[in-house]
């Protein structure tokens, strides 16, 4: 396999219009990982890597080549598992390369990692993509983050604390802006940021309560309803055993009897 310094500009400026990389040998010393974007590193990762290892069906490690040095975006566990089969030692590794990216390029290649021993988690993902500029991440967290909620890129539990990622951006695009920013605005106004309110059953019951009533009921009248509640009641709801759909549907319509229960000219009817 030539290297880079080996390969005749001609052939490296096909390769790289006909595939976008080429196919290195880089030694292990040589390749980096930035820190702004990978995830922690996990030797319990690399051990369940190593144990199941065959070369013959690992993928490639994709690196990007800037500033001088290679980086890599996709494989950083599976580079540590090859030198740790080759009793820790730095080795050659056959790398695609890519060349003429940013740091924000590598971000978002690395957040739309698909594989399964490679897919990042949610947390990281956001955290990539806002790195990468993303329209869509940046006016997610921007509208989470509006009323004093901030995304938990580590999954760390806490008080106004949103771990459950994918579920908010779901909502977020399902429901729309304003009506997310509503539902996050009612449950901090009704139970002050505690993690259980942000746990994903209540995210989504209360994204698609507003969803339903969106402009129609007193915002006050709810958040002092809910806020005799505990939140974690939402969650019970809505982990239907048999039936998370019903669950869902359960969840919600909790929300609409406890605000309908002393009204009794202006209930909310049946949306769902």
């Amino acid at each position: 396999m030539k290297s880079m310094n080996s390969i005749a500009n001609g052939d490296m400026e096909k390769a790289l219009e006909e595939r976008g990389y080429i196919m290195e040998s880089i030694n292990s010393a040589n390749i980096l990982t930035s820190p702004l974007y990978q995830r922690v590193f996990d030797e319990k990762k690399v051990k369940h890597i190593v144990d199941d290892f065959d070369e013959r069906i690992a993928n490639e490690p994709k690196l990007s080549f800037r500033d001088g040095n290679y980086y890599v975006f996709d494989g950083q566990h599976t580079i540590a598992a090859r030198k740790e089969k080759n009793r820790g030692k730095d080795l050659n590794i056959i790398c695609k390369v890519f060349y003429d990216m940013t740091e924000e390029d590598e971000a978002l290649l690395f957040a739309l990692q698909t594989g399964y021993s490679s897919k990042p988690t949610p947390g990281i993902t956001l955290r990539a993509k806002l790195l990468g500029c993303d329209g869509a991440a940046i006016a997610f967290t921007r509208a989470t983050k509006s009323v004093g909620i901030q995304p938990s890129f580590s999954g760390v539990r806490g008080a106004f604390r949103l771990r459950c990622i994918n579920t908010a951006w779901k909502a977020y695009r399902r429901v729309g802006e304003l009506r997310y920013i509503e539902a996050l605005t009612l449950i901090v106004g009704a139970w002050g940021g505690h993690p259980d309110s942000l746990l994903l059953e209540v995210v989504n019951a209360m994204c698609d309560f507003v969803h339903a009533y969106y402009g129609e009921y007193d915002y006050n009248a709810l958040v002092g309803r809910l806020g005799y509640t505990d939140p974690y009641r939402l969650v019970l709801i809505a982990r239907d055993p048999v039936d998370r759909d019903a669950g869902k549907k359960k969840a919600v319509s909790y929300i609409l009897n406890l605000y309908n229960e002393e009204r009794t000219t202006d209930a909310l009817p049946v949306r769902f």
